[in-house]
């Protein structure tokens, strides 16, 4: 949370209808009835046209590549409607007392868990999660991380003395532009939006394009909870054209960013022109050592460790460095380990724990294809 407050030393101080689906726009109505239109921006606590009316974003059933949703192309009218929308409502947010907002957070939860089933079987498509792990993992996480944060927040310090002279207060820190990632969406939505709500700041929320249906439908909840307006928005579309604003716009305090190295550094450097703050969750792999006396059990869960969500997570352990004389066995095991996953499609109500979904998209298919042909040309033996 600390990283939504501005620090201060003492001597410084002084419903519309969202969506058009099939003959209903209830957010009950399955997710397979018919292709889902989400044609608006929710703004100001309203649920508003794009102002991009010609341009749309479809969205991609990872199990059969064709497309199921389409959602709107947000421009930077929309975001920075959404930013003095948000600039507006911080004052009043930020000056009510923190169990009023705790309990803004907790109806929020409670509309969101009549939504959940509808984001579980969203996820099941736009990422190509199997049931079981949309419904039991991805959709819980939202819900998770904010009783996580309801529980712990009442302990936290927001005046701390350093000594006799010296006081360091605490205050959120204004409006936070949020920008996720499409592996992780729920997860990373709630970790960037319920503490900076806490805390007293105002959000713009960009999800990302590849995921944006679990979005809508959270946002669904936020609005069905009564939170003021203004409090909470969210602007659906592309980087350059949204994420790129909130990185610029100077009523923007703070940018929140999960996603590839490279993005990053061009939002910190966007940031930099406003002297913003921008905190950035930047992608990686890293590596598991496995060391001389570890069991075949062990090396089987450090081998299929990085299948968790068909290998798209940031902290897969995407390389065993294994000592040279085992090197044979450990490649069995975790050869082994890997002819026993299947790849189900998602909607498999057969499918077992352990088994994955397909990736999310064809340019994920794409560039994990890239990467095993240039392994090969380097000299790499694909067992």
């Amino acid at each position: 949370m600390l990283h939504f407050l501005h620090h201060f030393p003492r001597s410084g101080f002084a419903r519309t209808s969202l969506v058009l689906r099939s003959a209903s726009t209830k957010a009950s109505t399955p997710l397979a009835a018919a292709h889902l239109l989400y044609d608006k921006q929710y703004i100001n606590g309203k649920w508003v046209p794009s102002s991009n009316k010609d341009s749309f974003i479809d969205v991609t059933d990872s199990n059969t590549g064709e497309i199921f949703a389409t959602v709107a192309d947000g421009t930077a009218v929309d975001t920075e409607q959404a930013i003095i929308a948000a600039s507006n409502a911080f004052h009043s947010w930020s000056n009510l007392s923190l169990l009023e907002r705790k309990r803004y957070i907790q109806q929020i939860l409670e509309e969101y868990e009549k939504v959940k089933p509808d984001i579980a079987n969203a996820l099941t498509k736009e990422l190509g999660a199997p049931q079981e792990f949309a419904k039991n993992v991805h959709s819980e996480l939202y819900p998770f991380y904010s009783r996580q944060y309801l529980s712990i927040v009442d302990e936290y310090e927001w005046v701390e003395e350093l000594d006799d002279i010296s006081l360091v207060v605490k205050e959120p820190i204004g409006v936070v532009g949020a920008i996720t990632p499409w592996n992780w969406p729920l997860n990373q939505i709630a970790c960037k939006m319920v503490p900076a709500l806490l805390a007293g700041c105002t959000f713009v929320l960009k999800p990302s394009e590849v995921t944006p249906i679990n979005a809508y439908l959270l946002t669904e909840a936020v609005h069905a909870s009564g939170l003021p307006p203004g409090v909470f928005n969210m602007v659906c579309g592309t980087g350059p054209k949204v994420g790129e604003v909130l990185a610029t716009h100077p009523l923007v305090d703070m940018v929140s960013f999960t996603g590839s190295t490279g993005v990053g550094k061009h939002l910190h450097m966007l940031g930099s022109s406003t002297v913003k703050r921008v905190r950035s969750e930047l992608g990686g792999r890293s590596a598991i050592v496995v060391l001389p006396d570890a069991t075949a059990e062990q090396i089987e869960m450090m081998a299929t460790q990085i299948l968790e969500n068909s290998g798209q997570s940031c902290l897969g352990l995407g390389r065993m460095i294994a000592p040279g004389s085992r090197y044979e066995e450990i490649v069995q095991i975790a050869r082994d380990a890997y002819e026993k996953v299947q790849v189900v499609e998602a909607s498999n109500e057969a499918a077992k724990t352990g088994d994955i979904g397909p990736v999310a998209s064809r340019t994920q298919y794409d560039k994990i294809r890239s990467y095993i042909q240039k392994g090969i040309e380097e000299g790499a033996r694909l067992v």
